[in-house]
């Protein structure tokens, strides 16, 4: 899918978002001067490591050299692939992602089938927790 999001949206998505305002959903960050830090989500820490330039649209770590902009920020912390990183971020900001036809169809295709697959493990955990022979 990441070759049929259109490169130049990528790039506007990208411009268009604070690399702060992503960290923040899951890192508690502190503006320390220009940067913000915060304490590192990828290793265990006890004094913070982990920086964010809102200059630079960048996050690093200097525990861990974990670093990266948004996109891949959002990859790396949720496990999430290139495409659904992108849509994660632009449906935070309320922005639809262009597709064309062809693309669309294996998108909606692809999403009822990831939704099958989530709600026949749901049943199977759900299941799993009622059966004797399985506890």
């Amino acid at each position: 899918m990441a070759g049929r999001i259109p490169q130049n949206f990528i790039n506007d998505l990208i411009d268009r978002l604070d690399i702060v305002d992503v960290v923040e959903r899951y890192v508690t960050l502190k503006k320390t001067g220009k940067n913000y830090s915060g304490l590192c989500p990828f290793h265990d820490e006890k004094t913070p490591s982990f920086s964010v330039s809102p200059d630079k649209q960048f996050f690093h770590c200097f525990g861990c050299s974990a670093h990266g902009n948004a996109i891949g920020f959002i990859m790396d912390h949720t496990n999430k692939t290139y495409p659904e990183a992108i849509e994660t971020i632009a449906n935070s900001l309320g922005i639809d992602i262009p597709r064309d036809k062809e693309a669309n169809k294996k998108y909606e295709a692809r999403k009822v089938i990831q939704n099958s697959l989530s709600d026949a493990n749901q049943l199977f955990e759900n299941n799993l927790k009622k059966s004797e022979k399985a506890i």
